[in-house]
């Protein structure tokens, strides 16, 4: 008797109506949110199409561009990446259940669904992790059909594999940490008598194609003197030992994932590495392990690291904490009671953070503003009509300007479309490569910061401009209440464009 039994006797039914219950509560987790930081970002750099982009591989930004043209931007242009995000439960049902049955796919669904990072991230928002997510579910599932068939079942290999490369090279055009799955593929390839494929052409047609979907990403980076990559390789640059990173690193993992899912996930992975001779487990292994410890790992020597790189490692690992609580029922604590707990924990958070979101509870019960785990989230929408009566949008009219690129991301998303915007800033981002920045040479420019960055930042302007005018303030609202406070600066003949040899952190 499993908790999943009251959905349906039908196993893979239950797991259809779980799966469209949590899609349910993204939709609302969705309409209640406004865009964090790097949702405003990319959707501002999708008004933009290209081969690729500075930031990341592009299919999580064209399919924003496709999105924007169907919704605009309301909260309704997550929908495709919500929708994404049920087919990869499905393939993760699909995947575990051949991989162990159909219980342990049901617990794995379950449980990836009510880990944070997964409900919240790949699940809603528009990042990256959502196309490669998809992505790489669906081809290490053609493969697994390949590597563990039923009885009875005669997977033509030609088949398996190109549809796998296809589904790679999605994953590569969703984001380079795509490499350390394969890379994981690989190690499992040679471990085990399914070496013999390759000596397979196969494979190598699945290679072909998985490059060839890739290549925009390539185009674009030798275009632009690899500069994505570059940008990529140095995140990962060291500046000696530092353990309070990694034990950072550790800790904002566990977090991510919810503690609750965690160590159970964490345990589940572990026990599985006392029976990795067996395939379909070392399979799991094989395809979590690169992408964990490196990333872990690399925070010991790079002085930082984000919780979040190395959770494509960790949604392998989902099939071994389903096996697990599929295979003890009877473990204390019960399996059934955390699985109670963990929706239950799951509906609060997400509808808790939507709720706060919306309303500004945390700062209308007193928590100064930088306490609110929301701000990030509040649209500037108040600057629009701010803007425009300061001539933005006019012909001939100024542009806008930011000084940094997640904020440059805020103004963008709301005065992107009627007047362009860039990055006075060392640390531009995407905004020095998606137009020729030589065009705004002399043009005036309202800036727009928040006020503390202005303080920190503002005393730059004036060799940048012929004129600066005097600050103006402005606030960002919420429900009829100020929450943050912005300043605009009116300035004539921009002398000094944004800065292409990028100083990042």
């Amino acid at each position: 008797m499993t908790p999943f039994d009251r959905l349906s006797p039908d196993p893979a039914r239950a797991a259809l109506i779980l799966i469209a219950g949590f899609t349910a509560l993204r939709i609302a987790f969705a309409a209640l949110l406004g865009f964090g930081v790097d949702e405003s970002y990319t959707l501002g750099q999708a008004r933009f199409l290209a081969l690729s982009y500075f930031d990341h591989p592009p299919l999580h930004i064209w399919l924003a561009h496709a999105s924007m043209w169907l919704f605009g931007t309301t909260w309704a242009v997550r929908l495709p990446f919500i929708l994404l995000f049920a087919g990869t439960s499905w393939m993760m049902f699909r995947l575990t259940s051949r991989l162990f049955g159909p219980q342990a796919g049901l617990w794995a669904t379950f449980s990836l669904n009510v880990s944070v990072f997964f409900l919240a991230a790949p699940g809603t928002w528009i990042v990256p992790d959502g196309t490669l997510l998809f992505s790489l579910a669906a081809g290490m599932l053609a493969l697994a059909r390949l590597f563990f068939p039923t009885a009875g079942e005669t997977p033509s290999p030609w088949t398996a594999w190109s549809v796998a490369g296809l589904c790679f090279g999605l994953a590569g055009l969703s984001k380079y940490s795509a490499v350390f799955v394969i890379a994981g593929l690989a190690i499992f390839l040679l471990a085990t008598p399914h070496r013999r494929w390759l000596i397979h052409p196969a494979p190598y047609l699945g290679a072909l194609l998985a490059a060839l979907v890739v290549s925009p990403v390539i185009f674009w980076n030798i275009g632009n003197g690899w500069a994505s990559l570059k940008f990529q390789a140095a995140r990962g640059g060291g500046v000696g030992f530092t353990p309070s990173s990694f034990l950072q690193m550790v800790a904002g993992q566990f977090v991510w994932l919810a503690p609750w899912v965690a160590v159970p996930l964490t345990y589940a992975g572990v026990a599985a590495m006392g029976r990795w001779s067996e395939p379909r487990r070392l399979f799991c292994l094989a395809l979590a392990l690169p992408s964990i410890l490196y990333f872990t790992l690399q925070s010991l020597w790079s002085g930082w690291a984000l919780p979040h790189w190395p959770m494509p490692g960790w949604f392998f690992v989902f099939p071994l904490l389903g096996l697990w609580l599929a295979e003890n029922p009877d473990a204390k604590p019960s399996p059934a009671a955390w699985a109670r707990w963990s929706g239950a924990l799951a509906v609060a958070l997400a509808l808790g953070l939507g709720i706060i979101g919306a309303t500004g509870l945390a700062t209308r019960l007193g928590l100064p503003v930088r306490a609110d785990p929301t701000i990030d989230a509040l649209n500037w929408t108040e600057l629009r009509p701010r803007l425009q009566a300061l001539g933005v949008g006019r012909p001939g009219g100024p542009i806008v300007a930011a000084l940094t690129w997640n904020e440059g991301g805020k103004v963008d998303l709301v005065v992107g479309d009627i007047a362009p915007v860039i990055v006075l800033g060392p640390d531009p981002r995407g905004f020095a490569f998606r137009q020729d920045q030589r065009a705004y040479s002399g043009r005036d420019a309202i800036v727009v910061a928040l006020a503390s960055t202005f303080q920190r930042l503002g005393g730059g302007l004036d060799g940048q401009f012929e004129v600066l005018g005097e600050a103006e303030n402005a606030t960002v609202d919420r429900m009829g209440r100020p929450e943050l406070s912005l300043v605009l600066v009116r300035a004539r003949g921009l002398k000094s464009l944004t800065p292409t040899s990028l100083a990042l952190r």
